[in-house]
């Protein structure tokens, strides 16, 4: 799934930006634009009608409806944003958040973000290359085996219901 969604926003993205994945890429700073896809912490649900399945997001258009799963992952991750200057992150930070949603649609949940230069918070004392926007987010995904036919008969079940009741 991760590398399904990396590969996605990768092509989705204008060829100059840099896209890496993993929490290893966020001490090599060596680009004036570079943004870096780390995956963060995952919940896990009862089936959610806008999860999406692995598959679904590495294809265009989404493949069609199939019967939901028994649980839904809510996978988190954090976009990170360095740029030279604030003007240039936030210039590209609307391209990523139109990206994941052209790519997740309704999958996806948007959480509160930020600039957060360092672990304390603390800006001033950082030069601007070292500034980064963090966009965090999670995507809402098929986890587990459907169970074949289960949601058909519980439809067929109430079609057959209402055709009894008057």
């Amino acid at each position: 799934m991760t590398q399904a969604l990396f590969e996605r926003l990768k092509a989705e993205l204008p060829r100059q930006v840099k896209l890496e994945l993993g929490p290893e890429a966020l001490n090599q700073l060596e680009a004036p634009l570079k943004l870096v896809l780390v995956p963060g912490q995952d919940t896990f649900t009862a089936p959610d009608g806008r999860a999406i399945s692995s598959e679904a997001l590495a294809q265009e258009p989404p493949p069609e409806p199939k019967p939901k799963p028994p649980y839904t992952r809510l996978a988190g991750y954090t976009l990170h944003i360095w740029g030279k200057d604030y003007a240039t992150v936030e210039g590209i930070l609307s391209d990523c958040v139109a990206a994941l949603r052209r790519i997740c649609g309704s999958a996806l949940e948007l959480f509160p973000s930020g600039w957060d230069e360092d672990e304390t918070g603390q800006a001033a004392a950082l030069p601007a290359d070292k500034r980064r926007y963090q966009l965090r987010f999670r995507v809402f995904l098929e986890v587990g085996a459907a169970e074949p036919g289960v949601y058909v008969r519980l439809e067929r079940a109430l079609l057959d219901q209402t055709e009894v009741l008057p």
